[in-house]
This record gives C-alpha cells, sequence and structure tokens, in this order.
C-alpha cells in the first residue's frame, strides 16, 4: 500500500502565493499593453468591462453552489462561496498578507501610473461579486495595500439600486 504524499503548510502556502503572483502578473502585462495600445482611459474602460464579466461569471458559479449546498447568499457567506485560495492570504506576511496586493505594489513602484488599475481589480471585482452573488448588498473598500494602505479593508450595505437589479460596474447599465 502506497503512502499518503503530504505537504507542508508552509509549501501549501508559498505555492499558493506563487499562483497568484503569477496571475497578479498576467493583470499587470495585459493591463501594460492595453495601455500602450490605446492610452489610459480607454485601457481602463476595456480593464473595467473585462473585471466586470469575469466578476459576474464567477458570482453566478458562487450561486449555483450557494443554493446547492443550502448555503444562504449574504455577505457573511461570500468568501465561504468564493474560488478564491484563501490558503494563500497568510497575515504572517504582515502589508503583504494579500499576493496580489504584494505583487502590484512592486510593479506601482516602476509604473505609478499602474495602481490605479490596481485598485479597480479589487474595486470592480470584490463590488460585483458581492451585488451578484447577494442580490440586495453591495461593497465599499475603506483601505487597500495597492493605495498605500497597510491592510486591506471593506464593508457591505444594504443597496436599494441592487435590490433594483442596478449593478454598479454593469456596462450595460442604464
Amino acid at each position: 500500500m502506497e503512502g499518503k504524499e503530504t505537504v507542508s503548510k508552509e509549501q501549501a502556502v508559498g505555492e499558493v502565493r506563487n499562483m497568484a503572483f503569477q496571475f497578479a502578473d498576467l493583470y499587470y502585462a495585459f493591463v501594460k499593453i492595453l495601455r500602450e495600445r490605446y492610452g489610459d482611459e480607454e485601457a481602463f474602460d476595456l480593464a473595467q468591462r473585462v473585471l466586470y464579466l469575469r466578476a459576474s461569471e464567477r458570482a453566478q458559479k458562487m450561486i449555483a453552489r450557494a443554493e446547492k449546498e443550502g448555503v444562504p447568499r449574504t455577505p457573511e457567506n461570500i468568501n465561504k462561496m468564493s474560488d478564491v485560495s484563501y490558503l494563500g492570504w497568510d497575515p504572517s506576511f504582515g502589508t503583504e498578507t494579500c499576493p496580489y496586493g504584494a505583487a502590484w505594489n512592486r510593479r506601482i513602484k516602476d509604473d505609478p501610473e499602474f495602481r490605479r488599475f490596481a485598485s479597480l481589480y479589487c474595486d470592480v471585482t470584490d463590488t460585483t461579486i458581492a451585488e451578484i452573488f447577494t442580490g440586495d448588498h453591495s461593497h465599499k473598500l475603506h483601505r487597500n495595500v495597492v493605495l498605500g494602505d497597510d491592510s486591506c479593508e471593506r464593508t457591505y450595505f444594504p443597496s436599494d439600486d441592487v435590490k433594483n437589479g442596478i449593478i454598479t460596474y454593469n456596462p450595460e447599465k442604464a
């Protein structure tokens, strides 16, 4: 009988963080090419549209999973239903707890104009997921490491607009 192969938690956290660093760098490269080709304003609009599309797809999958598992669609259950491997979001890394923020802050040192695109990722993704998943709450980031804060902090709040189907970053909204 073969033994069960295991890895240490430290190695697992490192692997998840490395995957997140790769994704963060891919987003940076994508935005860089958009900025070079279309200029910052058009690139910002295109990035926002892409982020909204992907976040809305993710939120729909979260809804399906929540319904299947009988989990209420509340702000408190967003992380529980999320597809993010939070194992890599290790508080022992301090201000670099979020691997995306850590990677993007390194990019921002050389490319300060990228800061608004890094912040856009967090805001569009988290707000869209919150609004679509709950169907009645929105989301606000009050602190964000890519904006120079030492941590990321957010609140969720009831929203009549969301209850009425108006999603903040939906490019098709009236």
